[in-house]
């Protein structure tokens, strides 16, 4: 039965996965802003995952497959808050939204090659993929072992410079107590927090039904309808690393701007899905679909690419790793519940073919998604300032006892010249003898 397939091999899967797996996940994100070395942190994780792939393509029971599934989405969601709090003590806040959209847009091939080499090569079996994709990943953890390096926490800070200059260590670690005023006295992080909810569930159906849709729905053969998929991951890829570009020249230009480009290029977004899903004049992988494809891909990725520099730059140091990890979590509920929301409430519950669905899905979400980034345009560059004020106080609270000018002492402590210094108290005097 086609329904029973698809809550078997769909939405159950997408739930343990993406949902059930959260506390787990949530503790290695949780973990970044606490353990001394992120690089071991992500390694582990990364390790962990690819096993657990190759224990798919190895499964023999239904059970087997949700329990690897679990852990597979546990270390993929963990390692996603830890890359980013590597990122953002790699680069400093103007190049983070380049550097966001190249790690996506990584991540995005990636999906694309998965689903183009498991759509491409089903005369092999379905474990073989798997397989292969196990093997690599776990390659792929040494490989970070090898070569990634341990950055300075806060030492992309403009603020921190100095602090750091003279060998101090910005060593605030979170507590319960700051985690929740972060978000109780942060609109950013509520407005971000909730943009992911809405744009997400859309994209939980899309990554279970997509290719299934074109197939059965529309009328592509199963090559064909993967051939599309591709082409929508090649569109996601580009529009991955110019949403990094375009954020980068927005944030220049002003920190108001980047939200509200952000909200216009998810409205936008919304236009070639519906035109794909609506246009019954294709019946194969011709310019038409593969065009709609292609650019709902591109705008789509244009405002998520630029979510998680956002995160990070209205936070500190030490809160960048759970409010990474609570946004995933919410990203990753909100993925596992998209093809449940798809299944059980717009086909069962309303009637609706997975077509319609999908419009409906699109529709309500998407734009609720855009009226929460136009509303971000007014409390991000508030919060950013808040940040800044946040690290200089530290800085200064934190740096050695120096002299801001020339001044000399001599043997018996008389200060001679001109200039100016702080005492323990962190009060500022002036010299003039």
């Amino acid at each position: 039965d086609p329904l029973d397939r698809d809550r078997l091999f769909g939405s159950n899967l997408a739930l343990v996965g993406l949902v059930l797996s959260l506390p787990l996940s949530a503790c290695i994100g949780f973990a970044t802003d606490v353990v001394r070395s992120r690089r071991l942190l992500i390694s582990a994780t990364v390790l962990a995952g690819g096993l657990s792939t190759l224990w798919t393509g190895l499964a023999t029971t239904y059970n087997e497959l949700l329990i690897c599934r679990f852990i597979q989405c546990a270390a993929m969601s963990g390692s996603v808050p830890c890359v980013f709090s590597l990122m953002s003590d790699w680069y400093s806040e103007n190049e983070r939204n380049a550097a966001s959209s190249v790690f996506q847009a990584a991540m995005g091939a990636g999906i694309l090659i998965g689903q183009c080499y498991s759509g491409f090569t089903t005369n092999l079996g379905w474990r073989h993929p798997f397989l292969v994709s196990g093997f690599a990943t776990v390659v792929s953890s040494f490989l970070v072992l090898a070569f990634v390096t341990d950055p300075v926490r806060g030492g992309r800070e403009g603020a921190l410079n100095d602090m750091l200059s003279e060998g101090v260590e910005y060593n605030k670690r979170p507590t319960w107590k700051t985690c929740l005023a972060s978000v109780q006295s942060n609109a950013s992080n509520r407005l971000l927090i909730l943009q992911g909810l809405f744009s997400s569930i859309p994209y939980g159906a899309m990554f279970v039904f997509f290719n299934d849709v074109l197939s059965s729905n529309k009328g592509l053969t199963v090559q064909d309808a993967t051939f599309v998929v591709a082409v929508f991951g090649i569109g996601s890829a580009v529009g991955g690393i110019m949403g990094g570009v375009f954020g980068t020249m927005a944030t220049r230009a002003g920190r108001h701007i980047l939200p509200i480009f952000m909200s216009l290029s998810t409205i936008l977004g919304l236009i070639p899905f519906l035109a794909l899903l609506n246009d019954d004049s294709y019946d194969s992988a011709s310019w038409k679909p593969c065009s709609f494809a292609f650019v709902g891909g591109f705008f789509s990725s244009l405002p998520a690419v630029n979510v998680r520099p956002c995160i990070i730059n209205v936070n500190t140091p030490e809160l960048r790793g759970v409010q990474l990890t609570v946004a995933n979590i919410v990203i990753n509920l909100a993925r596992g519940v998209g093809p449940w929301v798809l299944t059980d409430v717009m086909i069962d519950a309303l009637g609706q073919n997975r077509v319609t669905g999908f419009e409906l899905l699109l529709l309500m979400f998407w734009s609720a998604a855009a009226l929460v980034l136009a509303m971000l345009a007014k409390t991000l560059p508030t919060d950013q300032k808040k940040v800044e004020a946040i690290l200089s106080s530290y800085a200064l609270e934190n740096t050695p006892l120096k002299a801001a000018d020339s001044h000399t002492v001599d043997s018996s402590g008389e200060v001679s010249g001109e200039g100016s210094f702080v005492d323990e108290s962190r009060s500022w005097y002036s010299i003039d003898r």
